[in-house]
């Protein structure tokens, strides 16, 4: 019974600090628009998205090199080292910005110094997101994998709606004159309460504690096509990610469609339904395929997708319903993926090889979906739906031939 309590705990101390985690380094996803403003005040309205996107995607870009830096940190020396490490990268940056003087004070330093707290912020979450999920599904009881593995997923979403919910939050107290002139800073600075998680982190018992663990090129090579189909599947996430929370909320609001603070209403329900449902797949891909989850997900999101885009509306409602819509889907595409990635690989590079393979999608997929929906949607709607419908099929394809095995979890214990 101690035992058991003693694991809730671990899994509680986890379970918090990713959502902390995640809610540092997705405060600059529903501030984009005044960070924008902020420190790239250029006249040419195409460039300063560029710029903005550029700053955003530099968070992603970096996840790889995290990841190559702490996957192998985990997997020869713990878990828990990683962890730590990376919740010290993301709180010390994330404080940063909320201080950081804009471009008006101290000219094109602003933006540089901003661009590499955000690659900061990358490196962080590159190795502290998949180190975690490893973690939870190697500890959980045998016949809970998907469930404990959902909780990974479950606390980034937690993490994203409470940065989502902040901006949301700050309307409560100050005008928008005054959100964009000073009060967008007091989300970041909370980053400090991240910081006592870096010592509360559980220690873990896994095997994967070796010493002569392989080599980074040499797991990637052994394990090639579980590495391709992780990739494959995550970009699929990744542009369905960074569509709905990052370049919605931003097209909305720069189309004159809807006020950013109803934007960011739609980002806030979109994620709590995501939650929700990652959860409740989380614990039913237990008793049933957890591929059945993914690719149901990833469909519904393709017909979703092609909805908002292809029937334009300019109601609050419709996009409302639209973005609900949207998060159950993810959300049951998330639900059992964590167990599936850990299950794909040995212990000895699994945290390696799934942080790796998840950070090189997230950075080319996910870095570059907000430029590239941005300009394809200048162009034409129609056109703007071809790029998450070409990654769906490439993902459902992955699923399909991706062998989806059973992780003995008792080895762990």
């Amino acid at each position: 019974m101690f035992r058991i309590d003693v694991e809730k705990y671990e899994s509680s101390i986890e379970f918090v600090g990713n959502i902390l985690e995640w809610y540092n380094f997705a405060l600059f996803m529903p501030f984009l628009h005044i960070l924008s403003r902020e420190f790239f005040p250029l006249e040419n309205v195409v460039h300063r998205e560029a710029l903005s996107f550029l700053a955003l995607s530099a968070g992603l870009f970096m996840r790889p090199f995290g990841a190559a830096i702490l996957g192998p940190i985990g997997d020869k020396f713990g878990r828990r080292r990683a962890i730590s490490i990376s919740i010290i990268l993301m709180a010390i940056p994330t404080m940063c910005i909320g201080l950081l003087p804009n471009y008006n004070q101290i000219g094109v330093l602003a933006p540089v110094l901003l661009i590499i707290l955000r690659a900061m912020q990358g490196i962080s979450l590159g190795g502290e997101y998949t180190a975690a999920m490893v973690h939870l599904v190697e500890r959980a009881p045998q016949n809970k994998q998907g469930f404990y593995g959902s909780l990974s997923d479950a606390g980034s979403q937690i993490g994203v709606l409470l940065g989502g919910q902040s901006l949301v939050f700050l309307y409560s107290f100050f005008s928008r004159e005054e959100i964009c002139s000073f009060a967008w800073r007091i989300p970041f600075l909370f980053a400090i309460a991240l910081i006592p998680f870096a010592f509360l982190v559980p220690n873990n018992f896994s095997t994967s504690k070796n010493k002569s663990s392989e080599s980074i090129f040499k797991s990637l090579k052994t394990y090639r096509k579980e590495v391709v189909c992780t990739v494959s599947i995550t970009a699929f996430s990744a542009v369905g990610f960074y569509t709905l929370l990052t370049f919605l909320p931003y097209y909305l609001v720069s189309s004159d469609v809807l006020s950013l603070k109803e934007a960011a209403i739609c980002s806030v329900y979109s994620t709590l339904a995501m939650i929700i449902f990652i959860l409740i797949g989380g614990y039913f891909s237990d008793l049933y395929s957890k591929k059945f989850f993914m690719i149901f997900g990833i469909t519904g999101v393709s017909v979703t997708i092609c909805l908002m885009f292809l029937f334009r509306t300019t109601s609050f409602d419709q996009w409302l319903a639209l973005q609900l819509l949207y998060g159950v889907f993810l959300g049951l595409y998330y639900s059992s993926r964590a167990a599936f990635f850990s299950s794909a690989f040995p212990p000895h590079v699994r945290c390696t090889a799934v942080s790796i393979s998840l950070s090189l999608a997230q950075a080319v997929f996910g870095g570059l979906t907000p430029i590239t929906m941005n300009h394809i949607t200048k162009i034409s709607h129609f056109l703007s739906v071809i790029p998450i419908i070409f990654i769906s099929i490439c993902a459902v394809y992955a699923l399909i031939v991706h062998k989806e095995n059973k992780l003995n979890t008792n080895v762990y214990r």
